[in-house]
């Protein structure tokens, strides 16, 4: 039996789903629709650059607080005026953003990093012209670490918790149109482990906390009525598709408009598709499709209206591994004398996802998922990302390293991310960082639900990306009764009120409790880290292998993932020996139960759909007192190890066969 969960009174989440008449989830984020993070062609302000920024002792209850009344007045006595129009911060340091606010000195070594886990506010000031007089005003958040409040020209805008998902907040009504605007943000980053309540919540986590406006800030401009966001969700291999357009009319007028889609191939030839983000500029040659795509929409005053179309795409082109075949799906808004007023384009491909068995099937075919995982880091600006970074670290792993599975690490990546999975045709699972949870961290979850929210706000950034075949609840948490209860609670709301075709899975160590795990039940896909012989007992080889037949004999019907296997190479690669050969022993075990031969071919009794090497890059720890060395690579992405070089000829041999599929 499951005791009564204490009530939690602190901040709350903020994201809920509304269900249309139709029985359409829309899901809602600080009183507007969750807009798409796809780029658009609309009046954007991006807010990257110089900022006024000054620290503060945070306290940590007071920023973990609910929004109410008391909090107001003293959030008024900490600022001292510093969210005002008129404060003097003159005297405060600069920084550009995005960027941690953590100083790096870009050089792999223990403690090269700052540890800072506190409060800072960040001012700038930015003018809005006359382009912009009536539009709707949207602030676009891709990552900020930890909790973020919000105010324009002195007002309280909003909040969000949560260091590794995008939100946005409605600026509209107190934006100076034509004018001069004050934006202030408060940033608090509890130390992990200082805490139960917030995510990641256990001290010692091996990845790093890094605080401030960590990605892209940025403004956009759109009609008061706009298109919110379009799902894509392809319903077969035959070209079948739904999209669900969101149509929002954020003023006080009623309005009546005609929405209207076009489908296109995206032109992989074009010199946009690997360098830019925006799914209008790869449109290609008009796509051919049977069904309706347009609609007529009456929207009330601040209403917002879910549309849904089926088409059938004809002569598809499916997207696989290595295969990027993307489609731009393009939807126009248009007022009643039939002028265009904004227009929505996003990526998508055509491709479908399932289990039978111990098999993963890609577009109804077994694959072997041959995979590394990554950490979105680089050492001198720490978790903050570009397009062009991220591109050549997915490119460096693709022909480089053969892979064709791509494991994101612990949390949700930048949204370019997946942008460019899409475009390299590789796959990958996105996790949400429930990193090693005790009981604690579940039962407040389980009244606070702000790890149900981050899980929404992890699928609905990254609904349109077939390079997603899996969401991932959790890594290597120890309670397993309520993480049972949890991981129930997600699939069903996947599964019933936003279902996307994807697989559910969890990365479970291997030793939590064991290949027994309860908590594999309600998943698509049983996964588990294995560091036998390091972490957990037995050997490289044995304990591998053992653990495996354990797993097959438990969940017969289940697919088996291997998400984690590796070892450290210590500082200058003292112990690199130790890292090949730990690599080798454990890939034999991994490999004698894999779907797959070297040579692309059946193994009849195999039933391992997919390993993770960890990792692809050094990366820093919370700790600081060293620089975890699992990497294939150091943290300058050119040093290869020795053990790169038997991953490399291994991974050739898994993928050479049409990318991973089994023969």
């Amino acid at each position: 039996m499951i005791e009564q969960i204490r009530p939690y009174t602190g901040i709350r989440a903020t994201l809920s789903l509304q269900q249309t008449e139709e029985g359409i989830h829309i899901p809602f984020q600080n009183g507007i629709p969750v807009p798409s993070f796809d780029p658009q062609e609309r009046l954007k302000l991006d807010l990257g650059g110089i900022w006024r920024k000054q620290r503060f002792d945070a306290d940590h209850d007071f920023s973990m607080a609910a929004r109410d009344e008391r909090w107001f007045v003293q959030a008024a006595e900490e600022a001292g005026g510093r969210t005002e129009i008129n404060y003097d911060d003159s005297a405060w340091q600069t920084i550009q953003l995005p960027r941690p606010e953590n100083e790096l000195k870009g050089v792999p070594e223990a403690n090269s990093s700052e540890t800072y886990e506190n409060g800072v506010y960040y001012r700038r000031t930015f003018e809005l012209g006359r382009e912009w007089t009536g539009k709707t005003i949207t602030l676009h958040a891709l990552a900020i670490s930890y909790v973020a409040d919000v105010w324009l020209n002195g007002v309280w805008i909003g909040y969000h918790e949560g260091g590794y998902t995008p939100f946005a907040l409605d600026l509209s009504a107190f934006a100076r149109y034509g004018g001069m605007n004050t934006l202030v943000i408060r940033v608090d980053n509890p130390p992990w482990g200082s805490r139960d309540d917030i995510i990641p919540a256990t001290a010692g986590t091996d990845f790093f906390n890094y605080t401030g406006i960590i990605h892209d800030l940025y403004l956009t401009g759109s009609a008061p009525c706009h298109i919110a966001r379009v799902d894509v969700v392809p319903l077969n291999a035959e070209g079948d598709v739904r999209f669900t357009a969101v149509v929002e009319n954020r003023s006080a007028l009623p309005v009546e408009v005609s929405l209207q889609g076009a489908l296109f191939e995206a032109d992989q030839a074009s010199e946009a598709f690997l360098n830019s983000p925006y799914a209008s500029q790869i449109k290609g040659a008009s796509a051919a499709w049977e069904g309706e795509l347009a609609a007529s929409v009456k929207l009330k005053a601040n209403e917002t209206k879910a549309v849904e179309f089926r088409v059938k795409v004809k002569d598809v082109k499916l997207w696989a591994f290595w295969q990027p075949n993307l489609y731009v799906a393009e939807f126009t808004l248009s007022g009643v004398q039939g002028t265009s007023t904004d227009r929505f384009h996003s990526q998508f491909g055509i491709r479908t996802v399932g289990t039978e068995g111990a098999d993963i099937l890609l577009n109804g075919r077994p694959v072997f998922l041959a995979g590394i995982a990554r950490h979105e880091e680089w050492p001198d600006t720490g978790r903050s990302a570009t397009w062009d970074r991220i591109r050549a670290d997915l490119q460096q792993m693709r022909d480089e390293m053969h892979v064709n599975y791509v494991r994101t690490a612990h949390y949700p990546n930048h949204v370019y991310t997946g942008m460019l999975l899409d475009r390299l045709g590789l796959v990958t699972a996105s996790e949400i960082p429930l990193w090693q949870f005790t009981r604690s961290h579940f039962e407040v979850q389980e009244e606070k639900r702000l790890s149900d929210q981050m899980w929404r706000e992890m699928v609905f950034s990254q609904y349109n990306r077939p390079s997603v075949i899996m969401w991932s609840t959790q890594n290597e948490s120890i309670e397993v009764e309520l993480r049972t209860v949890y991981n129930k609670r997600l699939v069903h709301d996947l599964k019933t009120r936003y279902p996307d075709g994807r697989l559910t899975t969890q990365s479970a160590a291997a030793d939590q409790p064991g290949a027994h795990d309860p908590s594999m039940e309600p998943l698509d896909v049983a996964s588990w880290t294995m560091y036998f012989g390091i972490f957990h007992g037995g050997t490289y080889y044995e304990g591998t292998k053992q653990f495996l037949a354990d797993a097959r004999r438990l969940w017969p019907d289940k697919p088996i993932v291997n998400t984690e296997y590796g070892h450290w190479s210590g500082e200058k690669n003292v112990v690199s020996d130790t890292q090949i050969e730990t690599y080798k022993e454990t890939i034999r075990a991994l490999m004698e139960h894999a779907v797959i031969r070297p040579d692309g071919t059946r193994n009849e009794d195999g039933f391992v759909a997919g390993i993770d090497y960890w990792i692809m890059y050094d990366w820093y720890v919370n700790h600081n007192n060293w620089i975890d060395t699992f990497g294939i690579y150091e943290m300058d992405r050119k040093t290869i190890k020795p053990v790169g070089e038997l991953v490399k000829q291994d991974y050739k041999s898994f993928t050479e066969h049409e990318g991973g599929f089994v023969k």
